[in-house]
């Protein structure tokens, strides 16, 4: 049975009948809320129960209010991947990505760089992805290493 189909049944249940938007979000309210002092009560099938019987009368009440299920249902799944942010350290080089588009990008010097990626990562709620680099020169393979005193990495300071 496809999403329709189910709509369908639901809509023509007489158990879910309603007179009006305002009755159906008042039903809706009820197993919810039932569903929340369940839980509180640390029962948890029971909020599981009145969940699963909340979503047909979620329905109802949409049809009821105008809106597709299924329209809703796609249009926030395709919302969710655009806002999606993935940061991509590739390499001695870090891209901000929020959907497809490239929102910023910067070189990494030093692990000191490469720790505060992943703290704003952390903050900014970023999936983090280490892409190994194309072309591995020494810097790159130097880079990711933790031992030894960084002798490895090009200097962005002077030497004296």
């Amino acid at each position: 049975m496809d999403l329709q189909e189910a709509l369908e049944k639901i809509w023509e249940s007489q158990r879910y009948q309603t007179k009006s938007p305002l009755e159906a979000l008042k039903y809706l309210q009820q197993e919810v809320l039932e569903a929340q002092l369940a839980w509180l009560r640390s029962n948890p099938d029971k909020a599981r129960q009145k969940i699963c019987e909340a979503l047909p009368r979620l329905l109802v009440t949409m049809r009821l209010l105008g809106l597709d299920p299924q329209g809703v249902l796609e249009q926030k799944a395709a919302g969710a991947t655009q806002r999606q942010r993935i940061m991509y350290i590739i390499g001695n080089r870090v891209e901000v990505r929020v959907g497809d588009e490239l929102r910023g990008s910067w070189t990494i010097w030093s692990e000191e760089d490469l720790r505060e990626v992943h703290n704003l990562a952390r903050e900014f709620e970023c999936i983090l992805v280490h892409t190994p680099p194309e072309d591995a020169n020494s810097y790159q393979v130097g880079f990711f290493n933790s031992g030894g005193n960084g002798s490895s990495y090009p200097s962005s300071k002077a030497s004296g």
